[in-house]
């Protein structure tokens, strides 16, 4: 009796440590303030507030759990930072499992508990916890794990098993109960594509590579107990995922987003990212310099140039640095002994290039890499074991490891207590990033939501000038940007913008007015396109409608919130100014 309860003990002893470890480095989220981003995609979202999930899009799974803790909790910032510590725990516990089965065989347990445990506390993982709208990824990343798991112990213990005969007859082969395990690797997949866009690559690298190499390491039963099509169960699931994705209209989405891979402008974001993922993969072997955003010097492809030379050889040793890691990775997954460990950092690679290949520039904050991070983590967990093994065979690793864990979960738990002050975070990534004008933006964004009329405008007209100066200055030390298109541009029009709005309330709606009509004709001098940069017009046309609204000039705030065949811009905003419309003019006094 006593020897089963040890066992039990022992079965469920990593998992609670890892609980241990993840709450001591995160649990401090649950005093973090929704982000920006937060409150445009969470607070603002009309499929939460509504609860309408139809039709079905690439992010069904992660908005059916934003409208369910909106039902069950409100709009509180600690159940979403909740949920998110949640996962974060249930990666870190899934990578332990996982970690534990792929091992198997070639290292002790305690090097995947260690990886797990890095994890749990790597500081390059805390905006998951801290930044509420993170869950997307979060899910993504558990779903793949799971799937990979799954096809993991399919592959290990097979559909069917071999039963000896009876009475001297020929052993047969018998199903078993074990292709539950392939069906659950298939739902797997399919939640990580409907909790985020690229969901889909993420989970089906993840069981791709797990399949290679637990095949090539030659203690599987599951495929060759698949009969004379070994891999048919495997086209199955692929078709099956495809399917689906085709009768949802989504493969149409995915597949159209290529056409964008011969424009120069996608070539220089993928060279953008290239620069900016090179410097969060340093962070992850050296998690310093943290920020909870991340300056982006958008890479300019001139006419003509070569996409192999561009002025920004930056980017260019970034891409070539990805590509030969890559390379290194499939060189040691390709040896026997080193093809545990080769798996892992491919992974970890490859989820970073593929971010690099999305079409889309964005803002990349650090929580981007989160995918890659369990395979980094488990392989450093390999690598650091046999390093110490080699240098100090007969001491006991547990010391430095629990010191290095240590100073992990303090680096963590100082990331959360930033989070707790809007005004701490945006100094900090403006300490980082003196020429990051989305701080400033941010934290306009916040006084605007809570009518804070007065701190708009001292922050730019005391603020904004210096931000706006560092950035400049910072274009002649480095190749040349795209500032009409870039992501300053934006962040311009919306600190602008915001500034408008405030005066007008502030001051008087005709000064705001003759500010948003300065940001216009500024605009169109930048030759600022709306039909590639809509969203910084967007921007531009909802601060001017508010703006107009301050006025009284209800009519044309709606004229400047229409869109052509689209719905208008903030919906409530809309709604809310044409009851305004429908009063009698008189009835209400202009700026209320």
């Amino acid at each position: 009796m006593k020897s089963a309860e040890a066992s039990r003990i022992r079965l469920w002893l990593p998992y609670l440590l890892i609980i241990a470890a993840t709450a001591l480095a995160h649990l401090w989220c649950l005093g973090s303030q929704f982000y920006m981003d937060d409150m445009n995609q969470i607070r603002d979202s009309e499929v939460v507030l509504n609860g309408n999930l139809l039709p079905l899009n690439q992010n069904s799974w992660t908005q059916l759990f934003y409208v369910l803790q909106y039902r069950l909790f409100g709009m509180t910032p600690v159940a979403f930072h909740a949920v998110n510590w949640l996962l974060h725990t249930a990666v870190a516990c899934t990578l332990f499992g996982f970690g534990r089965d792929f091992l198997r065989g070639k290292w002790p347990e305690g090097v995947a508990l260690f990886g797990a445990l890095l994890f749990a506390v790597h500081p390059l993982a805390s905006e998951i916890p801290n930044y509420a709208r993170t869950q997307d990824l979060a899910w993504v990343t558990l779903f793949s794990l799971l799937a990979a798991w799954a096809m993991l112990l399919y592959l290990r213990e097979g559909g069917w098993e071999l039963v000896p005969g009876t009475d001297g007859q020929i052993p047969v082969l018998q199903r078993t109960n074990r292709w539950w395990k392939l069906l659950f690797c298939g739902l797997a997949v399919m939640g990580a594509t409907f909790s985020k866009g690229p969901g889909l690559f993420h989970a089906a690298m993840a069981v791709a590579v797990v399949t290679l190499a637990t095949v090539a390491q030659g203690n599987t039963s599951g495929l060759r107990m698949m009969g004379k099509r070994p891999l048919g169960a495997l086209f199955g699931i692929f078709a099956a995922v495809i399917g689906v994705l085709w009768a949802t209209g989504l493969l149409h989405g995915l597949l159209a987003l290529t056409a964008m891979w011969k424009e120069p402008r996608f070539i220089g974001n993928a060279y953008t990212l290239s620069r900016v993922f090179w410097e969060f993969a340093w962070r992850s072997v050296i998690p310093v310099a943290l920020s909870s955003d991340h300056l982006i010097a958008e890479t300019l492809i001139p006419p003509g140039a070569p996409f192999w030379n561009i002025p920004d050889k930056g980017a260019m040793f970034a891409a070539a640095c990805f590509i030969i890691l890559t390379a290194f990775s499939v060189f040691l997954f390709s040896r026997k002994s080193t093809q545990l460990f080769g798996a892992c950092l491919f992974l970890f690679a490859a989820n970073i290039l593929f971010r690099v290949l999305f079409p889309m520039p964005e803002f990349m904050p650090e929580y981007r890499i989160y995918p890659g991070l369990p395979w980094f983590c488990l392989g450093a967990a390999m690598l650091l074991a046999a390093s110490w093994k080699t240098l100090f065979e007969t001491v006991s690793p547990r010391v430095p490891a629990a010191v290095l864990l240590a100073v992990f979960a303090f680096l963590s738990a100082k990331r959360s207590f930033q989070w707790h002050d809007l005004d701490r975070l945006m100094a900090n990534v403006l300490e980082q990033y003196p020429a990051q004008a989305r701080a400033i933006w941010v934290i306009n964004s916040r006084d605007l939501s809570i009518g804070d009329w007065q701190a708009v405008i001292d922050r730019h007209e005391r603020d904004w000038p210096e931000v706006r100066r560092k950035f400049i200055n910072s274009l002649s030390s480095r190749p040349a940007r795209e500032i009409p298109t870039g992501h300053f541009s934006m962040a311009e029009v919306a600190c602008t913008g915001g500034y408008a709005r405030a005066v007008a309330h502030q001051r008087s709606p005709v000064e705001g007015i003759r500010i948003i009509n300065q940001l216009e004709a500024y605009m169109q001098a930048m030759k600022i396109d709306p039909h590639t940069n809509p969203v910084h017009w967007d921007i531009f046309h909802l601060d001017k409608a508010l703006v107009l609204e301050i006025a009284g000039s209800y009519q044309a705030a709606l004229d400047s919130l229409s869109r052509k065949d689209l719905p208008p811009l903030s919906p409530r905003d809309y709604q809310r100014i044409e009851r305004k419309l429908a009063i009698p003019q008189g009835t209400i006094k202009p700026g209320s």
